[in-house]
Protein backbone atom coordinates (compact mmCIF):
# COMPACT_ATOMS: atom_id res chain seq x y z
CA UNK A 1 0.00 0.00 0.00
CA UNK A 2 1.24 3.44 -0.85
CA UNK A 3 2.17 5.78 1.96
CA UNK A 4 -0.80 8.08 1.90
CA UNK A 5 -1.33 9.69 5.26
CA UNK A 6 -4.25 7.35 5.95
CA UNK A 7 -4.21 4.45 8.36
CA UNK A 8 -6.53 1.50 8.73
CA UNK A 9 -7.47 -1.18 11.20
CA UNK A 10 -4.66 -3.49 10.13
CA UNK A 11 -2.33 -0.87 11.59
CA UNK A 12 -4.39 -0.55 14.74
CA UNK A 13 -6.25 2.69 13.93
CA UNK A 14 -8.76 3.85 16.52
CA UNK A 15 -7.67 1.17 18.96
CA UNK A 16 -9.01 -1.78 16.97
CA UNK A 17 -7.24 -4.58 15.17
CA UNK A 18 -8.70 -6.42 12.19
CA UNK A 19 -8.42 -10.12 12.87
CA UNK A 20 -9.67 -13.04 10.81
CA UNK A 21 -12.22 -15.25 12.49
CA UNK A 22 -10.86 -18.79 12.73
CA UNK A 23 -12.41 -21.36 10.42
CA UNK A 24 -13.32 -23.46 13.44
CA UNK A 25 -15.21 -20.51 14.91
CA UNK A 26 -17.04 -19.91 11.63
CA UNK A 27 -18.64 -23.34 11.90
CA UNK A 28 -19.23 -22.94 15.63
CA UNK A 29 -20.98 -19.58 15.23
CA UNK A 30 -23.25 -20.99 12.55
CA UNK A 31 -24.17 -23.97 14.72
CA UNK A 32 -24.79 -21.82 17.82
CA UNK A 33 -27.07 -19.37 16.04
CA UNK A 34 -28.98 -22.19 14.35
CA UNK A 35 -29.59 -23.79 17.72
CA UNK A 36 -30.49 -20.43 19.24
CA UNK A 37 -33.04 -19.61 16.54
CA UNK A 38 -34.72 -23.00 16.99
CA UNK A 39 -35.51 -22.04 20.60
CA UNK A 40 -37.77 -19.24 19.32
CA UNK A 41 -35.55 -16.60 20.93
CA UNK A 42 -36.45 -13.89 18.40
CA UNK A 43 -40.13 -14.60 17.95
CA UNK A 44 -41.32 -12.16 20.67
CA UNK A 45 -41.52 -8.60 19.40
CA UNK A 46 -40.15 -7.29 22.68
CA UNK A 47 -36.91 -9.20 22.13
CA UNK A 48 -36.58 -7.75 18.64
CA UNK A 49 -37.15 -4.23 19.97
CA UNK A 50 -34.57 -4.82 22.68
CA UNK A 51 -31.93 -5.72 20.08
CA UNK A 52 -32.79 -2.71 17.92
CA UNK A 53 -32.45 -0.45 20.95
CA UNK A 54 -29.05 -2.02 21.60
CA UNK A 55 -28.06 -1.15 18.06
CA UNK A 56 -29.05 2.48 18.65
CA UNK A 57 -26.92 2.63 21.79
CA UNK A 58 -24.00 1.01 20.00
CA UNK A 59 -24.04 3.81 17.45
CA UNK A 60 -24.79 6.79 19.66
CA UNK A 61 -22.42 5.92 22.50
CA UNK A 62 -19.52 5.39 20.08
CA UNK A 63 -20.31 8.05 17.48
CA UNK A 64 -16.78 9.46 17.25
CA UNK A 65 -15.23 6.01 16.85
CA UNK A 66 -17.62 5.13 14.03
CA UNK A 67 -16.87 8.40 12.24
CA UNK A 68 -13.12 7.87 12.64
CA UNK A 69 -13.45 4.33 11.32
CA UNK A 70 -15.32 5.47 8.21
CA UNK A 71 -12.68 8.13 7.55
CA UNK A 72 -9.87 5.61 7.97
CA UNK A 73 -11.40 3.11 5.57
CA UNK A 74 -13.28 5.08 2.92
CA UNK A 75 -11.95 8.66 3.36
CA UNK A 76 -15.37 10.21 2.75
CA UNK A 77 -16.13 13.72 4.10
CA UNK A 78 -17.53 13.88 7.63
CA UNK A 79 -20.79 15.36 6.33
CA UNK A 80 -21.35 12.36 4.09
CA UNK A 81 -20.35 9.93 6.85
CA UNK A 82 -22.93 11.47 9.17
CA UNK A 83 -25.71 11.94 6.62
CA UNK A 84 -25.29 8.84 4.46
CA UNK A 85 -24.11 6.37 7.07
CA UNK A 86 -24.92 7.12 10.72
CA UNK A 87 -28.22 8.93 10.18
CA UNK A 88 -29.47 6.25 7.78
CA UNK A 89 -28.93 3.54 10.38
CA UNK A 90 -30.62 5.61 13.09
CA UNK A 91 -33.57 6.11 10.74
CA UNK A 92 -33.73 2.36 10.14
CA UNK A 93 -33.82 1.73 13.88
CA UNK A 94 -37.08 3.67 13.97
CA UNK A 95 -38.54 0.34 12.84
CA UNK A 96 -39.05 -0.15 16.58
CA UNK A 97 -42.02 2.22 16.32
CA UNK A 98 -43.54 0.39 13.36
CA UNK A 99 -42.81 -3.18 14.30
CA UNK A 100 -46.20 -3.99 15.85
CA UNK A 101 -47.94 -2.90 12.66
CA UNK A 102 -45.45 -4.59 10.31
CA UNK A 103 -45.66 -7.90 12.13
CA UNK A 104 -49.45 -8.13 12.25
CA UNK A 105 -50.84 -11.25 10.54
CA UNK A 106 -52.71 -10.55 7.31
CA UNK A 107 -56.23 -11.80 6.70
CA UNK A 108 -56.68 -12.43 2.97
CA UNK A 109 -59.92 -11.81 1.12
CA UNK A 110 -61.54 -15.16 0.19
CA UNK A 111 -64.92 -16.26 -1.07
CA UNK A 112 -67.75 -16.69 1.42
CA UNK A 113 -67.41 -20.47 1.23
CA UNK A 114 -63.99 -20.36 2.92
CA UNK A 115 -64.55 -17.76 5.63
CA UNK A 116 -65.00 -20.50 8.21
CA UNK A 117 -61.47 -21.78 7.43
CA UNK A 118 -60.05 -18.68 9.16
CA UNK A 119 -57.36 -18.05 6.51
CA UNK A 120 -54.44 -15.95 7.72
CA UNK A 121 -50.91 -15.09 6.64
CA UNK A 122 -48.51 -15.23 9.57
CA UNK A 123 -45.37 -13.13 9.21
CA UNK A 124 -42.72 -15.42 10.59
CA UNK A 125 -38.92 -15.12 10.68
CA UNK A 126 -36.99 -17.23 8.19
CA UNK A 127 -34.15 -18.42 10.41
CA UNK A 128 -30.43 -17.64 10.41
CA UNK A 129 -29.60 -14.97 7.83
CA UNK A 130 -26.18 -14.48 6.22
CA UNK A 131 -25.28 -10.89 5.31
CA UNK A 132 -22.23 -10.33 3.10
CA UNK A 133 -21.78 -6.57 3.04
CA UNK A 134 -19.68 -4.02 1.08
CA UNK A 135 -16.97 -1.50 1.87
CA UNK A 136 -18.36 1.65 0.22
CA UNK A 137 -21.04 2.26 2.88
CA UNK A 138 -19.67 -0.07 5.53
CA UNK A 139 -22.08 0.99 8.28
CA UNK A 140 -25.29 1.86 6.42
CA UNK A 141 -25.29 -1.18 4.13
CA UNK A 142 -24.26 -3.52 6.94
CA UNK A 143 -26.15 -2.45 10.03
CA UNK A 144 -29.14 -1.29 7.98
CA UNK A 145 -29.72 -4.86 6.82
CA UNK A 146 -28.96 -6.27 10.27
CA UNK A 147 -31.79 -4.08 11.55
CA UNK A 148 -34.22 -5.40 8.93
CA UNK A 149 -33.28 -8.99 9.67
CA UNK A 150 -33.63 -8.52 13.44
CA UNK A 151 -36.92 -6.67 13.09
CA UNK A 152 -38.23 -9.66 11.15
CA UNK A 153 -37.19 -11.93 14.02
CA UNK A 154 -34.14 -13.66 12.57
CA UNK A 155 -30.71 -14.49 13.90
CA UNK A 156 -27.90 -12.98 11.82
CA UNK A 157 -24.37 -13.86 10.77
CA UNK A 158 -22.62 -10.78 9.38
CA UNK A 159 -19.58 -10.91 7.11
CA UNK A 160 -18.52 -7.26 6.70
CA UNK A 161 -16.01 -6.26 4.04
CA UNK A 162 -12.31 -6.78 4.65
CA UNK A 163 -11.77 -3.66 2.49
CA UNK A 164 -13.25 -1.62 5.35
CA UNK A 165 -11.10 -3.19 8.07
CA UNK A 166 -11.47 -0.48 10.71
CA UNK A 167 -15.26 -0.53 10.59
CA UNK A 168 -15.32 -4.33 10.46
CA UNK A 169 -13.00 -4.60 13.46
CA UNK A 170 -15.10 -2.09 15.39
CA UNK A 171 -18.24 -4.12 14.68
CA UNK A 172 -16.53 -7.24 15.98
CA UNK A 173 -15.50 -5.38 19.14
CA UNK A 174 -18.73 -3.52 19.93
CA UNK A 175 -21.29 -6.02 18.64
CA UNK A 176 -21.04 -8.42 21.61
CA UNK A 177 -21.24 -5.50 24.06
CA UNK A 178 -24.58 -4.22 22.78
CA UNK A 179 -26.22 -7.14 20.96
CA UNK A 180 -27.11 -10.63 22.16
CA UNK A 181 -24.43 -13.04 20.91
CA UNK A 182 -27.11 -15.69 20.63
CA UNK A 183 -28.74 -13.50 17.99
CA UNK A 184 -26.03 -11.56 16.08
CA UNK A 185 -22.44 -12.50 15.32
CA UNK A 186 -19.79 -10.80 13.19
CA UNK A 187 -17.28 -12.87 11.22
CA UNK A 188 -14.22 -11.07 9.83
CA UNK A 189 -11.97 -12.30 7.07
CA UNK A 190 -11.68 -12.49 3.31
CA UNK A 191 -12.33 -14.94 0.51
CA UNK A 192 -11.57 -18.04 2.56
CA UNK A 193 -14.01 -17.19 5.33
CA UNK A 194 -16.70 -16.10 2.88
CA UNK A 195 -16.29 -19.30 0.88
CA UNK A 196 -16.78 -21.39 4.00
CA UNK A 197 -19.88 -19.44 4.99
CA UNK A 198 -21.38 -20.09 1.56
CA UNK A 199 -20.88 -23.82 2.10
CA UNK A 200 -23.13 -23.70 5.18
CA UNK A 201 -26.92 -23.75 5.19
CA UNK A 202 -28.71 -20.48 5.86
CA UNK A 203 -32.35 -19.45 5.65
CA UNK A 204 -31.54 -16.47 3.42
CA UNK A 205 -28.39 -14.89 1.99
CA UNK A 206 -28.17 -11.16 1.33
CA UNK A 207 -25.17 -10.03 -0.71
CA UNK A 208 -24.25 -6.47 -1.66
CA UNK A 209 -21.43 -5.99 -4.16
CA UNK A 210 -20.50 -6.65 -7.76
CA UNK A 211 -22.02 -8.96 -10.30
CA UNK A 212 -19.03 -11.31 -10.55
CA UNK A 213 -19.20 -12.22 -6.87
CA UNK A 214 -23.00 -12.08 -7.01
CA UNK A 215 -22.96 -14.97 -9.47
CA UNK A 216 -20.73 -16.97 -7.13
CA UNK A 217 -23.08 -16.30 -4.22
CA UNK A 218 -26.15 -17.26 -6.26
CA UNK A 219 -24.51 -20.47 -7.50
CA UNK A 220 -23.49 -21.47 -3.96
CA UNK A 221 -26.98 -20.76 -2.63
CA UNK A 222 -28.58 -22.78 -5.43
CA UNK A 223 -26.92 -25.95 -4.15
CA UNK A 224 -29.13 -25.85 -1.05
CA UNK A 225 -32.01 -23.91 -2.67
CA UNK A 226 -31.36 -21.01 -0.31
CA UNK A 227 -33.22 -17.79 -1.19
CA UNK A 228 -30.92 -14.91 -2.09
CA UNK A 229 -31.10 -11.14 -2.32
CA UNK A 230 -28.47 -9.57 -4.59
CA UNK A 231 -27.84 -5.83 -4.41
CA UNK A 232 -25.41 -5.35 -7.28
CA UNK A 233 -25.33 -2.14 -9.27
CA UNK A 234 -23.98 -1.68 -12.76
CA UNK A 235 -23.88 1.31 -15.04
CA UNK A 236 -26.74 3.66 -14.18
CA UNK A 237 -27.33 6.10 -17.05
CA UNK A 238 -28.35 9.75 -17.06
CA UNK A 239 -30.51 10.91 -19.96
CA UNK A 240 -30.95 14.64 -20.64
CA UNK A 241 -33.90 15.78 -22.73
CA UNK A 242 -33.06 19.03 -24.59
CA UNK A 243 -36.61 20.40 -24.29
CA UNK A 244 -36.98 22.94 -21.42
CA UNK A 245 -33.38 22.20 -20.46
CA UNK A 246 -32.03 24.05 -17.39
CA UNK A 247 -28.24 23.57 -17.66
CA UNK A 248 -27.19 24.66 -14.17
CA UNK A 249 -29.91 22.74 -12.35
CA UNK A 250 -29.13 19.58 -14.31
CA UNK A 251 -25.38 20.02 -13.82
CA UNK A 252 -25.71 20.50 -10.05
CA UNK A 253 -27.93 17.46 -9.63
CA UNK A 254 -25.84 15.19 -11.83
CA UNK A 255 -22.56 16.18 -10.17
CA UNK A 256 -24.00 15.91 -6.66
CA UNK A 257 -25.07 12.33 -7.35
CA UNK A 258 -21.78 11.45 -9.02
CA UNK A 259 -19.41 12.98 -6.49
CA UNK A 260 -20.97 11.51 -3.35
CA UNK A 261 -18.30 9.20 -1.94
CA UNK A 262 -16.20 9.97 -5.05
CA UNK A 263 -18.65 8.05 -7.22
CA UNK A 264 -18.34 4.89 -5.14
CA UNK A 265 -22.07 4.25 -4.73
CA UNK A 266 -24.15 1.50 -6.32
CA UNK A 267 -26.71 4.04 -7.59
CA UNK A 268 -24.15 6.60 -8.68
CA UNK A 269 -24.93 8.03 -12.13
CA UNK A 270 -22.39 6.30 -14.34
CA UNK A 271 -22.63 7.83 -17.81
CA UNK A 272 -24.53 10.59 -19.64
CA UNK A 273 -26.63 10.32 -22.80
CA UNK A 274 -27.64 13.59 -24.43
CA UNK A 275 -27.80 15.28 -27.84
CA UNK A 276 -24.81 17.21 -29.18
CA UNK A 277 -26.83 20.43 -29.22
CA UNK A 278 -26.95 20.83 -25.43
CA UNK A 279 -23.55 19.43 -24.51
CA UNK A 280 -21.67 22.78 -24.52
CA UNK A 281 -24.25 24.34 -22.18
CA UNK A 282 -24.18 21.32 -19.87
CA UNK A 283 -20.38 21.27 -19.67
CA UNK A 284 -20.20 25.01 -19.02
CA UNK A 285 -22.78 24.65 -16.24
CA UNK A 286 -20.75 21.80 -14.74
CA UNK A 287 -17.79 24.14 -14.48
CA UNK A 288 -19.92 26.69 -12.67
CA UNK A 289 -21.32 24.04 -10.31
CA UNK A 290 -17.84 22.75 -9.47
CA UNK A 291 -16.74 26.25 -8.48
CA UNK A 292 -19.78 26.46 -6.19
CA UNK A 293 -19.17 23.05 -4.64
CA UNK A 294 -15.38 23.24 -4.19
CA UNK A 295 -14.26 26.88 -3.99
CA UNK A 296 -10.68 28.03 -3.57
CA UNK A 297 -9.09 24.89 -5.02
CA UNK A 298 -7.66 26.44 -8.22
CA UNK A 299 -9.52 23.89 -10.29
CA UNK A 300 -8.23 20.86 -8.38
CA UNK A 301 -11.41 19.76 -6.64
CA UNK A 302 -9.87 16.80 -4.81
CA UNK A 303 -7.82 19.19 -2.69
CA UNK A 304 -11.04 20.29 -1.01
CA UNK A 305 -11.91 18.69 2.33
CA UNK A 306 -15.40 17.86 1.07
CA UNK A 307 -14.20 15.81 -1.89
CA UNK A 308 -14.00 12.04 -1.42
CA UNK A 309 -11.23 9.59 -2.21
CA UNK A 310 -10.93 6.24 -3.97
CA UNK A 311 -10.95 3.53 -1.31
CA UNK A 312 -7.51 1.93 -1.83
CA UNK A 313 -4.51 1.60 -4.11
CA UNK A 314 -5.94 -1.31 -6.13
CA UNK A 315 -9.12 0.57 -6.99
CA UNK A 316 -7.15 3.76 -7.65
CA UNK A 317 -4.98 1.91 -10.17
CA UNK A 318 -8.11 0.33 -11.71
CA UNK A 319 -9.64 3.77 -12.27
CA UNK A 320 -6.39 5.17 -13.66
CA UNK A 321 -6.17 2.27 -16.09
CA UNK A 322 -9.72 2.82 -17.33
CA UNK A 323 -8.98 6.51 -17.94
CA UNK A 324 -5.64 5.81 -19.63
CA UNK A 325 -7.15 3.21 -21.97
CA UNK A 326 -10.07 5.40 -22.99
CA UNK A 327 -10.08 6.46 -26.63
CA UNK A 328 -12.42 9.35 -25.84
CA UNK A 329 -11.81 13.08 -25.59
CA UNK A 330 -11.66 14.88 -22.24
CA UNK A 331 -14.28 17.64 -22.51
CA UNK A 332 -14.52 18.59 -18.85
CA UNK A 333 -11.81 18.61 -16.20
CA UNK A 334 -8.21 17.49 -16.44
CA UNK A 335 -6.47 14.15 -16.01
CA UNK A 336 -5.18 14.93 -12.55
CA UNK A 337 -4.75 12.50 -9.68
CA UNK A 338 -2.77 12.00 -6.50
CA UNK A 339 -1.52 8.44 -5.84
CA UNK A 340 -0.57 9.42 -2.29
CA UNK A 341 -4.19 10.04 -1.31
CA UNK A 342 -5.95 7.95 -4.00
CA UNK A 343 -7.55 11.12 -5.35
CA UNK A 344 -8.96 11.37 -8.87
CA UNK A 345 -10.15 14.63 -10.41
CA UNK A 346 -13.67 14.78 -11.89
CA UNK A 347 -13.69 14.15 -15.62
CA UNK A 348 -16.17 14.06 -18.45
CA UNK A 349 -14.84 12.07 -21.40
CA UNK A 350 -16.76 12.19 -24.66
CA UNK A 351 -16.73 8.74 -26.16
CA UNK A 352 -18.88 5.86 -27.42
CA UNK A 353 -20.35 2.61 -26.17
CA UNK A 354 -17.18 0.62 -26.96
CA UNK A 355 -14.85 2.63 -24.74
CA UNK A 356 -12.92 1.17 -21.78
CA UNK A 357 -15.03 3.40 -19.54
CA UNK A 358 -18.20 1.63 -20.70
CA UNK A 359 -17.11 -1.92 -19.89
CA UNK A 360 -17.77 -1.92 -16.16
CA UNK A 361 -19.29 0.07 -13.31
CA UNK A 362 -16.86 2.96 -12.81
CA UNK A 363 -17.09 3.64 -9.05
CA UNK A 364 -15.18 6.86 -9.67
CA UNK A 365 -15.79 10.60 -10.31
CA UNK A 366 -15.56 10.04 -14.07
CA UNK A 367 -18.39 10.46 -16.58
CA UNK A 368 -18.43 9.02 -20.09
CA UNK A 369 -20.52 11.35 -22.29
CA UNK A 370 -22.23 9.70 -25.25
CA UNK A 371 -24.08 11.59 -27.96
CA UNK A 372 -27.58 10.46 -28.92
CA UNK A 373 -30.00 11.88 -31.47
CA UNK A 374 -32.99 12.04 -29.13
CA UNK A 375 -34.66 10.24 -26.23
CA UNK A 376 -35.70 7.37 -28.49
CA UNK A 377 -32.06 6.84 -29.41
CA UNK A 378 -31.15 6.96 -25.70
CA UNK A 379 -33.76 4.30 -24.91
CA UNK A 380 -32.36 2.09 -27.67
CA UNK A 381 -28.85 2.47 -26.22
CA UNK A 382 -29.98 1.67 -22.67
CA UNK A 383 -31.96 -1.38 -23.78
CA UNK A 384 -28.92 -2.77 -25.61
CA UNK A 385 -27.10 -3.13 -22.27
CA UNK A 386 -27.60 -4.75 -18.88
CA UNK A 387 -30.53 -3.44 -16.87
CA UNK A 388 -29.23 -0.73 -14.52
CA UNK A 389 -29.88 -0.39 -10.82
CA UNK A 390 -31.05 3.19 -11.40
CA UNK A 391 -32.11 5.15 -14.46
CA UNK A 392 -32.03 8.96 -14.26
CA UNK A 393 -34.01 11.03 -16.76
CA UNK A 394 -34.05 14.82 -16.85
CA UNK A 395 -37.20 15.90 -18.64
CA UNK A 396 -40.32 17.98 -18.09
CA UNK A 397 -42.30 16.18 -20.76
CA UNK A 398 -45.06 13.79 -19.61
CA UNK A 399 -44.76 12.01 -22.96
CA UNK A 400 -41.03 11.43 -22.52
CA UNK A 401 -41.54 10.21 -18.96
CA UNK A 402 -44.12 7.72 -20.19
CA UNK A 403 -41.70 6.44 -22.81
CA UNK A 404 -39.15 5.56 -20.15
CA UNK A 405 -41.78 4.01 -17.88
CA UNK A 406 -43.12 1.82 -20.68
CA UNK A 407 -40.03 0.98 -22.70
CA UNK A 408 -37.12 0.61 -20.25
CA UNK A 409 -36.37 -1.60 -17.28
CA UNK A 410 -34.26 -0.76 -14.23
CA UNK A 411 -34.23 -1.18 -10.48
CA UNK A 412 -35.52 2.36 -9.98
CA UNK A 413 -36.53 5.18 -12.30
CA UNK A 414 -35.83 8.75 -11.16
CA UNK A 415 -36.94 11.86 -12.97
CA UNK A 416 -35.06 15.16 -12.64
CA UNK A 417 -32.54 14.20 -9.99
CA UNK A 418 -29.91 11.61 -9.11
CA UNK A 419 -29.31 9.59 -5.94
CA UNK A 420 -32.29 11.16 -4.14
CA UNK A 421 -34.31 7.93 -4.21
CA UNK A 422 -32.14 6.79 -1.30
CA UNK A 423 -33.70 9.55 0.82
CA UNK A 424 -37.24 8.33 0.23
CA UNK A 425 -38.85 5.31 1.85
CA UNK A 426 -39.02 3.30 -1.36
CA UNK A 427 -37.39 -0.08 -1.88
CA UNK A 428 -33.78 -0.38 -2.99
CA UNK A 429 -33.40 -3.25 -5.41
CA UNK A 430 -32.17 -4.18 -8.84
CA UNK A 431 -33.60 -5.76 -11.95
CA UNK A 432 -31.89 -8.62 -13.75
CA UNK A 433 -28.16 -8.01 -13.95
CA UNK A 434 -28.32 -5.27 -11.31
CA UNK A 435 -29.69 -7.72 -8.76
CA UNK A 436 -32.97 -8.92 -7.32
CA UNK A 437 -34.86 -8.62 -4.09
CA UNK A 438 -35.42 -5.48 -2.03
CA UNK A 439 -34.28 -3.70 1.11
CA UNK A 440 -34.97 -0.55 3.14
CA UNK A 441 -37.60 -0.13 5.87
CA UNK A 442 -40.70 -2.27 5.58
CA UNK A 443 -39.43 -3.68 2.29
CA UNK A 444 -36.37 -5.01 4.14
CA UNK A 445 -38.59 -6.44 6.87
CA UNK A 446 -40.67 -8.24 4.25
CA UNK A 447 -37.54 -9.55 2.52
CA UNK A 448 -36.47 -11.42 5.65
CA UNK A 449 -39.99 -12.57 6.50
CA UNK A 450 -41.81 -15.70 5.39
CA UNK A 451 -45.49 -15.01 4.74
CA UNK A 452 -46.82 -18.30 6.04
CA UNK A 453 -50.41 -19.05 4.98
CA UNK A 454 -52.55 -20.98 7.41
CA UNK A 455 -56.11 -22.30 7.44
CA UNK A 456 -58.10 -24.10 10.13
CA UNK A 457 -60.74 -26.27 8.50
CA UNK A 458 -63.61 -26.85 10.96
CA UNK A 459 -65.07 -30.28 11.54
CA UNK A 460 -68.43 -28.93 10.40
CA UNK A 461 -67.04 -28.33 6.89
CA UNK A 462 -67.17 -32.07 6.15
CA UNK A 463 -70.68 -31.80 4.78
CA UNK A 464 -69.46 -29.47 2.02
CA UNK A 465 -66.43 -31.60 1.16
CA UNK A 466 -68.23 -34.76 0.03
CA UNK A 467 -67.54 -34.03 -3.66
CA UNK A 468 -63.78 -34.44 -3.38
CA UNK A 469 -63.83 -38.00 -2.07
CA UNK A 470 -63.73 -41.04 -4.43
CA UNK A 471 -65.44 -42.77 -6.04
CA UNK A 472 -66.02 -40.17 -8.75
CA UNK A 473 -69.51 -41.10 -9.84
CA UNK A 474 -71.24 -39.79 -12.98
CA UNK A 475 -73.13 -37.36 -10.78
CA UNK A 476 -69.86 -36.01 -9.35
CA UNK A 477 -68.31 -35.84 -12.83
CA UNK A 478 -71.28 -33.81 -14.05
CA UNK A 479 -70.71 -31.31 -11.25
CA UNK A 480 -66.98 -31.21 -11.96
CA UNK A 481 -67.58 -30.55 -15.66
CA UNK A 482 -69.95 -27.74 -14.81
CA UNK A 483 -67.51 -26.18 -12.35
CA UNK A 484 -64.62 -26.47 -14.83
CA UNK A 485 -66.35 -24.46 -17.55
CA UNK A 486 -65.07 -20.88 -18.02
CA UNK A 487 -67.23 -18.14 -16.56
CA UNK A 488 -67.54 -14.40 -17.03
CA UNK A 489 -65.03 -14.08 -19.84
CA UNK A 490 -64.91 -10.37 -20.75
CA UNK A 491 -65.85 -9.46 -24.28
CA UNK A 492 -62.83 -7.44 -25.38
Amino acid sequence: MASNGYTNAVNGHSGVQFEHTSMKDVDKIHAELTESFDTGIMYPLEKRKHELAGMARMLSENADRWKEAITADVHKPDFQALLHEISIVHAAISAINDLDEWAKPLVPTVSDRYHSYKPVLYKVPKGVILLITPWNYPIALTLGNVISALAAGNCVVVKPSELAPTVSALMAELGPKYLDSKVVRFINGGVKETTRLLELKFAHIFYTGNGAVGRIVAAAAAKSLTPVTLELGGKSPVVVDPENFDPLLVARRILWGKLNNAGQTCVSPDYILCPESIQPALLEAMGQAMKEFFPDTNGVAFKHKDFGRIVNERHFQRVQSLIDRSHGEVVFGEKKSDPATYSVAPLVIKTDGNDSLMGEELFAPVFPLISVKDVDDAIKFINSRDHPLALYVFTQSPEVKQKFIARTRSGSLVFNDTWEQLSVEVPLGGFGESGYGQSVGRFGFDQFTHFRPSIDVPMEAEESLWLRYPPYTPAKMAIANKVAKPKNIPDI
